[in-house]
């Protein structure tokens, strides 16, 4: 299949999920249980989206989106995976080209659910914590 979604997974109005066709040994998106998407974001080509990820609104992840870990001292820079229980957002980073330097789109975990929360406590107090909008 294109996409193989786990239990408990909760999608936002407007949620785009997406797995690749070809090749015939294309990954599919896959996203884990528990894991919460935010309204308006798009998940495609192959993304793998760990247990009890939080996905914020308008996140976009795709194989060559960087998903940039910025929680300790040093950025850490991922593709087309999201650590379980990594709470995301969409963000921009500088690159330069030959005409220039432009902003171009990411992924930035900016924090991981905590282990207090448990599946009693709703989504949404998870993302106002962090103040994510879904």
């Amino acid at each position: 299949s294109c996409a193989q979604i786990g239990k408990n997974v909760h999608l936002s109005g407007g949620v785009g999920i997406g797995g690749v066709l070809e090749p015939p040994n294309a990954q599919p998106v896959i996203i884990e249980d528990g894991a919460f998407i935010g309204s308006r974001c798009i998940v495609v080509e192959g993304t793998h989206v760990g247990s009890d990820a939080v996905i914020g609104a308008n996140v976009v992840l795709t194989a060559s989106t960087p998903i940039i870990d910025v929680t300790g001292d040093a950025e850490k820079v991922m593709r087309g995976y999201v650590p379980p229980r990594s709470v995301v957002i969409p963000g921009t980073r500088t690159k330069s080209f030959a005409a220039g330097e432009y902003q171009v789109p990411c992924a930035l975990i900016i924090g991981q659910r905590s282990e207090s929360t448990d599946k009693k406590v709703s989504l949404n107090q998870a993302l106002r914590d962090f103040s994510v909008a879904v």
